[in-house]
């Protein structure tokens, strides 16, 4: 029992407080700041930003994280963050053939490998409307949440933006 009791050096002390102090600054070094959001390029700022006045202030109960630029006129939600940018391109592997996941009137594309694979994040596009909208959510958010999202973003998104083609 009296080794227990021991007093510790000075330099033993010194060592056992780096460890604590390291792990708060490597948690520190990860939070990086805001998440860092693509502007939508000239053609689609105007509708962007009309669309970034109507974004619910909390999606799917997540609160509101801190994005950049500003002008990015997108959106992001909860820790990690579910991120919403407007104005994206045609996504990858998304063609007249492909199917789509229909949530309140507004068409997702999402390929088959990220859809399958419920362990990973997911980048789901809304095809149909103009400008497009792309919504990445980390894996942890699949399911319920994601389907809470799609139900909160399909009324700001059908009321801001242009409908095309819907998906077959």
């Amino acid at each position: 029992m009296r080794d227990l009791l021991r007093p510790v050096p000075p330099a033993a002390r010194g060592a056992a407080l780096l460890g604590p102090v390291l792990a708060g600054l490597l948690l520190l070094a990860a939070c990086g700041g805001p998440v860092q959001l693509a502007s939508p390029p000239a053609t689609d700022r105007d509708d962007c930003s009309a669309l970034a006045t109507k974004l619910p202030h909390r999606l799917a109960g997540l609160p509101p994280a801190a994005y950049t630029p500003k002008d990015a006129y997108g959106g992001a939600w909860g820790d990690p963050p579910m991120t919403l940018t407007c104005g994206v391109g045609v996504p990858s592997g998304f063609g007249p053939a492909s199917s789509c996941i229909t949530a309140n009137g507004v068409d997702w594309f999402a390929s088959d490998k990220e859809t399958n694979d419920n362990g990973s994040d997911i980048t789901l596009t809304a095809v149909t409307l103009k400008p497009r909208v792309a919504l990445h959510v980390p894996a942890q958010y699949r399911g319920g949440t994601l389907s809470a999202a799609l139900v909160d973003l399909a009324g700001p998104l059908k009321g801001t933006l242009t409908v095309g083609t819907r998906c077959q």
